[in-house]
């Protein structure tokens, strides 16, 4: 099978750092033919990079190439559905970067649309394909702690350890937020994304916001509360400001406890020795493009669809509701 032809929008940090050096190892999967971005130095320098490819300043020239096949949309939030809506429209097939919308009304716009035209979108959202989440959900499932009773995590980090001009936080558009909750709705919906596929979409939700800092949205540290139709409760404190300290995730179940941390998982029961659980770190980009890719070529639907997508939007938006509001909000299902 021939690889497939990618037009890439958005030559930016997420290109740079986290796609461009996973697909330069799937060359038998996916092969880009065609770039487009605003700025001069970034099409210059990936002009160098991909003699071959087109490399243009408007999209437009770009979703007209008849050699693209598919259209990987890697702009600032507040133009990823637009764009990915563009796409559709010229015939081509969408793989785009997360969140899939800022509202339910644009998601579900999106996603008629490809019915529509018969399209398809696809949302890199790497933490739905760990092996991390998937181990866990199949645990819990399997009854390791019994009926589960409560979920809490801890979740204040250092959003990113790059130095200089390479970190995420120097962008102009996270710092003038044209999108819900700040940096929750940027990079916390990976956290939504990883809860989401462990325990289900919440019934409800409840929550706090506090702004700290005069840039990056609304909101420097939001505090959570998911009630789910199971009777299971969870509590998660999202920051990206706060000090990365003492960090915790709790699961409790009616005959134990599971605490989850970064490379491997304790599984603790009353008078019994701690099991321990070793969960090798893995490259969760490779991952999820094996997984897009190969779904892609095969004419499947991957794991995360853009229904998965948006309803981890729906969250995040009924969290936003409910800090405003001072109540529990009903998340869409």
């Amino acid at each position: 099978m021939q690889p497939t032809r990618l037009g890439v929008i958005g030559l930016g940090l997420i290109w740079q750092r986290a796609h461009q050096p996973v697909l330069a190892q799937m060359t038998d999967l996916i092969q880009p033919v065609a770039f487009c971005d605003l700025s001069a130095e970034r099409r210059a320098a990936t002009a160098a990079a991909y003699p071959n490819a087109q490399v243009v300043e408007d999209y437009q020239t770009l979703l007209a190439n008849p050699a693209v096949d598919v259209v990987l949309v890697l702009t600032p939030i507040a133009l990823n559905a637009p764009t990915a809506l563009a796409a559709l429209k010229a015939g081509k097939d969408v793989i785009m970067e997360k969140p899939v919308a800022r509202s339910l009304a644009e998601g579900d716009a999106l996603i008629a649309q490809a019915r529509t035209l018969g399209r398809r979108i696809m949302v890199t959202e790497q933490m739905a394909y760990r092996h991390a989440e998937t181990q866990l959900a199949e645990l819990l499932a399997g009854g390791a702690i019994g009926d589960l009773i409560l979920w809490e995590r801890v979740q204040h980090l250092e959003a990113d350890t790059a130095q200089g001009a390479m970190r995420y936080d120097t962008t102009p558009w996270r710092k003038a937020a044209n999108f819900p909750l700040g940096t929750l709705f940027d990079g916390g919906i990976h956290i939504i994304a990883g809860l989401t596929k462990v325990f289900g979409a919440p019934a409800t939700v409840a929550a706090t916001g506090r702004r700290l800092r005069q840039e990056y949205g609304d909101y420097d540290q939001v505090a959570m509360f998911f009630h789910y139709a199971s009777g299971l409760t969870g509590m998660l404190s999202h920051s990206s400001y706060l000090p990365a300290i003492k960090n915790y995730f709790y699961i409790h179940g009616t005959q134990g406890v599971i605490t989850v941390e970064p490379t491997r998982l304790l599984i603790d029961k009353p008078g019994q020795v701690t099991q321990v659980i070793d969960m090798p770190a893995i490259n969760a980009y490779a991952g999820m493009w094996q997984a897009i890719l190969t779904a892609y070529q095969a004419g499947s639907e991957p794991y995360y669809t853009p229904e998965k997508a948006l309803g981890d939007v729906a969250i995040l938006l009924a969290v936003e509701e409910a800090i405003k509001q001072g109540a529990i909000v009903t998340v869409r299902q």
